[in-house]
């Protein structure tokens, strides 16, 4: 990085800006189609929210260029739709096109299935899975500031974070026709994980050399 270009921890009056590198970084996602208010509000949800998250953007000339989420998340999407339930279904409702969207009614009816299956849990039973691994929520850069080294920039501050706190390995989540961002992620030693017949976007890294600590 140059004097001009630093890492910083995302705050709230932050949010907007990460809400358009988002809508910038993902035109065609599920929530980009919700619009600006609910794409601030999941990522508010993210800081606020009860996660142990790493919240970092990377700005030059204190204007955001791209930002990372990873951590310990709990509740990162059922939670969100659960504390945003009317405006996420006020948004459908006003939209009945995009449930025309083949993969927007496929996250539609992931997110829900995460909702109602955490509901049918005693309060503070469910534990994620993978609370034994740091988890990469989101990373997105904005595509005019892309081939400047930025996302791996991100990606190192997330892996750091992953090895002070103790973990032995991370884990995220890539959309499995996406060959840029899985050729991206091949270069900083991540590899696809299958737990069944057919892979389904899982990559995991094991950082080697980290004295494994117990995690809360």
């Amino acid at each position: 990085m140059n004097d001009q270009t630093e890492l910083l921890k995302i705050e709230r009056h932050h949010l907007q800006s990460v809400a358009e590198v988002h809508l910038t970084a993902f035109p065609s996602s599920a929530l980009t189609r919700l619009g600006t208010e609910v794409v601030r509000r999941y990522y508010d949800w993210q800081l606020f929210g009860p996660h142990d998250h790493e919240f970092v953007g990377l700005f030059h000339r204190e204007i955001l260029q791209g930002y990372a989420v990873g951590g310990i998340s709990r509740g990162a999407t059922g939670g969100f739709i659960r504390r945003n339930l009317g405006l996420l279904s006020w948004k459908v409702a006003t939209h009945p096109w995009l449930l025309r969207i083949g993969h927007f009614r496929g996250r539609l009816r992931a997110a829900l299935r995460i909702v109602f299956v955490k509901r049918s849990c005693p309060k503070n039973a469910f534990l994620p899975a993978s609370a034994s691994s740091f988890g990469v929520l989101a990373i997105a850069v904005d595509p005019r500031a892309q081939g400047k080294g930025y996302g791996k920039l991100l990606m190192d501050r997330l892996e750091s974070s992953a090895r002070d706190r103790g973990f032995s390995r991370m884990h995220l989540t890539v959309a499995f026709d996406n060959a840029q961002a899985i050729a991206f992620y091949e270069r900083l030693a991540w590899r696809k994980s299958a737990t069944g017949a057919e892979w389904d976007g899982r990559m995991e890294k094991g950082l080697a050399g980290t004295m494994c600590l117990p995690q809360p």
